[in-house]
């Protein structure tokens, strides 16, 4: 009768064991993700990135006025430098889910007030976008104007623009016209605010 008990003891303390050490291996703490602080940013590898290295390069070349920009699938990659993390941290939205192959081209003098960069981007293998944002000191987005375009898949459409301090005047071109090149051109200001305003003309409806 003893050996008994004593056998019916051990049984109860080993299934109460097994049962503790299963517990404690379920309810085991996953181990902790540290959390970008303030100072940086998550990069597209979920690394975390200094916001010191994403900002605008110093290295970043400067244009002057006038300025012309036909910045093409020719010519996009001798200008500027590839995008370092800069567009991520803006929150810049190209608008179109294929972008890619993104080059920070120059910046332009418009005011102390706020800074202006001009950004390239590929989206697919046949179109190119060209686009000027303004800044706040704090790197806010104030606003954007698509200055350039070229496609590669009839090579038929195009964007140029011409950079004043006063004014910006955008040109759409159409090749499908078999006799001669149709062009449409609207005219911009850029304001102290940083905004783009269209302005009244016959050209501009």
């Amino acid at each position: 009768m003893k050996r008994v008990t004593v056998l019916f003891l051990i049984s109860g303390f080993f299934l109460l064991s097994c049962g503790g050490r299963m517990q404690n291996e379920t309810t085991a703490a996953p181990p902790k993700t540290e959390p970008a602080t303030k100072d940086t940013l998550r990069s597209d590898t979920g690394e975390a990135v200094s916001i010191a290295e994403t900002r605008l390069p110093g290295s970043l070349p400067q244009r002057n006025f006038p300025i012309k920009d036909s910045t093409s699938f020719d010519n996009f990659e001798q200008t500027g430098i590839a995008d370092n993390g800069f567009l991520k941290r803006i929150k810049f939205n190209p608008g179109h889910l294929d972008a890619r192959n993104f080059r920070l081209n120059y910046t332009v003098p418009f005011s102390e007030n706020f800074s202006s960069v001009v950004v390239t981007y590929q989206s697919g293998e046949h179109e190119l976008f060209t686009t000027l944002i303004t800044l706040s000191k704090e790197d806010t987005i104030i606003d954007r104007l698509e200055i350039a375009y070229d496609e590669i898949a009839e090579s038929a459409f195009g964007k140029s623009s011409s950079i004043e301090k006063d004014k910006i005047t955008v040109t759409d071109w159409n090749w499908m016209s078999e006799e001669k090149p149709v062009s449409e051109s609207k005219t911009y200001v850029l304001q102290q605010d940083g905004k783009f305003k269209i302005l009244p003309s016959a050209g501009n409806k």
